[in-house]
């Protein structure tokens, strides 16, 4: 697995759950597992020079000979023969060892990485950067080893090394030492610089914001967490992915009101999929909007949906009092697939309408369905009494209080239908 400097960074969808946020150091992951994707360029596209600061590694200041075995090494490796190169490099090293520079160690690394033996490489890339500490494409390069290795903790500190000595300052190599502190488990440690990144750009990227803000998630900085976000969006004001994002903060924040605000103002941008207007729908629900979660669950299946998503397209409906289009939903669903909640619900539904023989009739072809679903009991012996049926309310509730939790409310009604029935 290797990782790239590039700008590009992948987007990967979160799932959340509105009663239990997701966990933050998956959201974290899940920010900066793109890094892992794209392979490194830190040399030319062809296998040619490799891209140095000029001044430092300067080979005017290399001696003649050396820069010779320096020069015969790239081509060796230019032809595919590294084994070559390693070879005359190290013998060179061996035989002429008041010429040792740091380039030929530098070189010797490229030799070693391009033949597979990655400890070897490393440990030459170490010796270079040793004997010249100021050499920037030394500690990017073994930055980028180091982390393609696994050795996350290395990595982040030759690539912070390499950006504090180099002249270009690219930002990617900050954005690269964070993703590095997070893989080896320290989310802490990257805030500050991913806090350098970002500020220190009028045109942070997106993936920035992104990791950044996952970092504030899991270390569970809800304060600069949603400054982080409202600053994202202040940047990228109209990027439906921005949107998102805070949408995804916010959402595994149980902060329900600004998800909600965000997943929205998301879909004018771009139109949101059925999944996201499921997702709205459970947000408007839990924030107490009922009426706009049906709107949306309702878009969600207009054409099709399972058996939960119209329960709870119903019990939106349901909880706006828009009995009409709650009883559509519940039709759909029981056609589909008719389970003793969704039997359990039609009662309810037309218990609310105080209609109690319908409700009587559903509550029963609950029980029909599961002959354990307790609280089918108890609203039937309710229906009847509001029918005056003495005897279907006795039985019910006889059959209720059965069970630990009814028993108390059952004997309770009991005792009420045979008070009033004179018994």
């Amino acid at each position: 697995m290797t990782v790239s400097l590039s700008p590009t960074c992948g987007r990967r969808a979160l799932l959340i759950c509105l009663t239990r946020p997701a966990p933050a150091v998956a959201l974290a992951v899940l920010a900066l597992v793109a890094v892992a994707l794209a392979p490194v360029r830190l040399f030319a596209a062809d296998g040619g020079e490799p891209v140095v600061e000029r001044r430092i590694d300067d080979v005017a200041d290399v001696p003649a000979d050396a820069r010779l075995a320096l020069f015969t090494s790239q081509q060796y490796r230019d032809e595919g023969d590294p084994d070559s190169a390693v070879d005359l490099l190290i013998r060179f090293l061996e035989e002429r060892p008041e010429q040792e520079h740091f380039l030929l160690h530098f070189h010797l690394a490229v030799s070693w990485q391009q033949r597979g033996d990655l400890e070897e490489a490393l440990n030459s890339y170490r010796r270079s950067v040793e004997m010249e500490p100021n050499f920037a494409q030394g500690w990017l390069n073994m930055g980028e080893l180091a982390y393609n290795m696994g050795l996350y903790g290395k990595a982040a500190e030759s690539l912070i090394k390499g950006y504090e000595v180099s002249e270009w300052k690219e930002p990617n190599v900050l954005f690269f030492s964070a993703a590095s502190l997070v893989m080896d488990g320290r989310s802490h440690d990257a805030i500050p610089v991913l806090e350098q990144l970002v500020a220190g750009s009028e045109h942070a990227k997106l993936e920035w914001h992104r990791a950044l803000i996952m970092a504030y998630l899991e270390t569970d900085d809800s304060e600069k967490g949603a400054a982080a976000t409202d600053r994202l969006i202040r940047q990228y004001p109209e990027d439906p992915d921005a949107w998102r994002l805070a949408f995804r903060y916010f959402a595994s924040s149980a902060m329900y009101e600004e998800a909600a605000v965000a997943l929205t103002v998301a879909g004018y941008f771009r139109p949101l999929s059925r999944g996201e207007e499921m997702t709205l729908g459970d947000l408007y629900l839990a924030i107490g909007v009922p009426v706009t979660a049906g709107d949306y669950y309702g878009s969600a299946v207009a054409d099709s949906g399972s058996v939960a998503d119209l329960e709870r397209l119903a019990s939106a409906h349901l909880a706006a009092y828009e009995y009409e289009e709650a009883f559509a939903a519940l039709d759909r669903a029981l056609d589909l697939e008719p389970t003793a909640r969704l039997w359990s619900l039609l009662g309810d539904l037309h218990f609310m309408q105080k209609s109690y023989q319908d409700s009587y009739d559903a509550y029963a072809r609950c029980i029909e369905t599961d002959a354990e679903y307790e609280r089918a009991y108890l609203m039937m012996g309710y229906c009847a009494m509001q029918l005056e049926q003495n005897d279907r309310a006795l039985a019910a509730l006889e059959k209720a209080a059965e069970f630990p939790e009814q028993a108390a409310k059952a004997n309770q009604l009991m005792a009420a239908v045979r008070y009033y029935a004179g018994q």
